[in-house]
């Protein structure tokens, strides 16, 4: 078998073989690890949204880097931490005239793409100072889960009837 092709061809046919041995073991565990990692998202997505009430420095750290923003109208790449919370900044700002005071997830989606990487949709319930609702919104972010957990890499404004359905 000195043939390169047939090497190759040999190698790949011995590691699918393997491969699929492997993957038939490791399908079982799969259904309570994902449902860990939902957990771990739902509760990172949580604490993201009650965070922008309150330390956006905090709300921030949610973050990976690079983080990608996409609305109607804008597609902002932020590199840094430092402008994903001038970005956070600028956002509350924005609603604070209105007397935003703060938000909770509501109707959370997740779908897992693989071990590392999500798509989570929410419903944004936007609060008043005096309890009062403002405007929902709908919300799609991709997280990917690093040595440092999972962070937020991507928001998607999302009109609400478009919101992923859930795993």
């Amino acid at each position: 078998m000195n043939d390169p092709s047939r090497q190759f061809l040999h190698s790949a046919l011995r590691r699918v073989g393997l491969g699929l041995s492997l993957g038939s073991l490791l399908f079982l565990a799969q259904p309570v690890q994902a449902e860990n990692e939902k957990e771990a998202i739902q509760k990172v997505v949580s604490e993201y949204y009650d965070a922008l009430g309150g330390d956006l420095a905090e709300a921030a750290s949610f973050y990976g880097e690079p983080a990608m923003i996409v609305l109607p109208t804008d597609v902002l790449l932020l590199n840094k931490r430092a402008d994903v919370e001038a970005f956070l900044t600028k956002l509350v700002s924005g609603f604070k005239p209105l007397g935003f005071s703060h938000a909770k997830v509501s109707d959370p989606r997740i779908k897992m793409l693989n071990e590392t990487t999500a798509i989570y949709s929410t419903v944004a319930i936007r609060y008043k100072t005096d309890g009062s609702e403002m405007p929902r919104g709908g919300f799609t972010y991709l997280l990917h889960k690093g040595p440092s957990g999972w962070k937020i890499h991507e928001l998607i404004a999302t009109d609400m009837d478009k919101l992923i359905s859930a795993d």
